[in-house]
């Protein structure tokens, strides 16, 4: 009885850890003068690469310096 407590906690601690991952769905919004310029669906990534691709987004065309951030 004491081994299938054991295996049942051991599945449940391990299926916690899997479904709290540090990944999740990450939208990139891009403003020039607190106006929308882009709006980008990153899909299910980490926190560090959403960042990462965002801020590939951040440009600066013909003096507008657009700010891009994750959420």
């Amino acid at each position: 009885m004491r081994k299938a407590v054991y295996i049942v906690s051991a599945l449940l601690v391990g299926t916690l850890l899997s479904v709290s991952s540090c990944k999740r769905t990450y939208h990139c919004h891009c403003s020039y003068n607190n106006k929308l310029m882009l709006s980008k669906d990153l899909g299910v990534q980490s926190e560090a690469k959403a960042q990462e691709i965002c801020s590939g987004y951040d440009t600066t065309i013909t003096g507008e310096v657009w700010n891009c951030t994750i959420y």
